[in-house]
């Protein structure tokens, strides 16, 4: 069915989703991972070259960020063809919010205007991350390590290259953001759409109780139970699938997300414990900000997960709810079929991890014991 009046229209826009298959797009996304990716291996060279355990630790984590950065952008690149796959069956598969009762739909836009405000919110927060690292606001010397290297090979000529490479990082902190969002925009329309069967199904129950004996005698009220339980039945099996396509993605970029996301927490550790107290006010409010994107990013998906986990089963309860008794035994066994279907309740596991609201607070612990560690271990090096 063709989707019309997508509540999600303001994420489609800021992910450019439209324009992401043009071909001057891709070629421009080519061209700046490869100068990115040549920029990078000239910085590790430096570091080698130059090699000191302060200048590692300094360092570091704005080296595994660009790594990170560029590992992201070459994996969005490989992946175009199965987004773009992803993106037309949601186009052609998911409902219209029409189809439900007026009460439905005003309870699905009023969820749907509450996660574009945060949507919108993790975007401004974003933007002013990138904001804050313009030059104007102060140094980024003590955090950029380019700015040493352009120095010394390009040497009158390094501040134009630090512009350029200032501005064309924009292009990756951007594609970082929208790689991400791609999942959970994914993810949000799979979870309006059980929403929407979940509702429809209750839509479906109506009956007047007055003639509550006259229904199993109605041919024609059967056939419209009988066609509206295979029209969910068929639109549920379709969303199964939309959220296999979406978790297989996810599942493909998860290793690398893992691996880097683990030496950036580790390097940003590092240098936070060994230069806190160096550190100027531009500099702690610089990693305050991105640190607090970073979490905004993780709450996001893991309420989703959680979204997804609680919308399966309430279809799961709607259907244990059926009036089942006023229909014939056809209908009876589509009921059962259905709820034999929705006896799992949808999930997104990635690599073995399922995101969820346990998840959040196992990072968020597990952050703070890293943290309060690297810190004792400091203090003790000054006793």
């Amino acid at each position: 069915m063709a989707k019309t009046g997508d509540p999600f229209i303001m994420l489609r826009w800021i992910l450019l989703m439209d324009v992401s298959n043009n071909k001057i797009t891709k070629y421009c996304n080519i061209f700046l991972t490869t100068v990115y990716s040549l920029v990078l291996c000239l910085q590790i060279y430096y570091i080698l070259k130059n090699y000191d355990i302060n200048l590692l630790i300094k360092y570091g984590p704005i080296t595994t960020l660009l790594l990170f950065m560029i590992t992201v952008a070459v994996i969005s690149l490989l992946l175009q063809k199965e987004i773009f796959e992803t993106d037309t069956f949601i186009r052609e598969t998911c409902w219209p919010l029409n189809i439900i009762q007026k009460s439905g739909q005003i309870k699905a836009e009023r969820k749907c205007r509450t996660i574009n405000f945060y949507i919108g919110s993790t975007f401004l927060l974003f933007l002013s991350v990138l904001i804050l690292n313009y030059p104007c606001f102060g140094s980024q010397r003590d955090f950029f390590i380019c700015i040493e290297m352009f120095e010394e090979y390009f040497g009158e000529w390094s501040s134009v290259f630090y512009y350029l490479y200032f501005i064309g990082s924009h292009f990756l902190y951007y594609r970082l953001f929208q790689t991400s969002y791609l999942f959970v925009y994914g993810m949000l329309e799979a979870n309006l759409q059980f929403f929407l069967i979940e509702e429809y199904l209750l839509q479906t129950y109506q009956t007047d109780c007055l003639k509550r004996c006259k229904y199993l005698q109605d041919t024609r009220y059967q056939q419209e139970i009988g066609k509206s339980l295979r029209f969910c039945i068929k639109h549920h099996i379709a969303l199964k699938k939309l959220v296999k396509m979406v978790v297989n993605l996810g599942v493909l970029a998860m290793p690398f997300f893992l691996v880097f996301g683990v030496l950036l927490l580790i390097s940003c550790f590092t240098f936070i414990t060994n230069f806190a107290d160096t550190m100027s006010n531009i500099l702690k409010i610089r990693i305050f900000m991105f640190v607090s994107s970073t979490v905004a990013i993780a709450l996001l998906l893991c309420w989703i997960g959680q979204q997804l986990i609680d919308v399966t089963s309430d279809i799961f309860f709607t259907l244990g709810g059926a009036p089942w008794y006023n229909w014939n035994l056809d209908n009876i066994k589509l009921l059962l079929m259905f709820i034999t279907n929705c006896t799992k309740n949808e999930s997104m596991v990635l690599a073995g991890i399922r995101a969820d609201y346990d998840l959040f607070v196992s990072l968020l612990r597990i952050s703070a014991s890293y943290a309060l560690v690297l810190l004792k271990l400091r203090k003790c090096t000054f006793v």
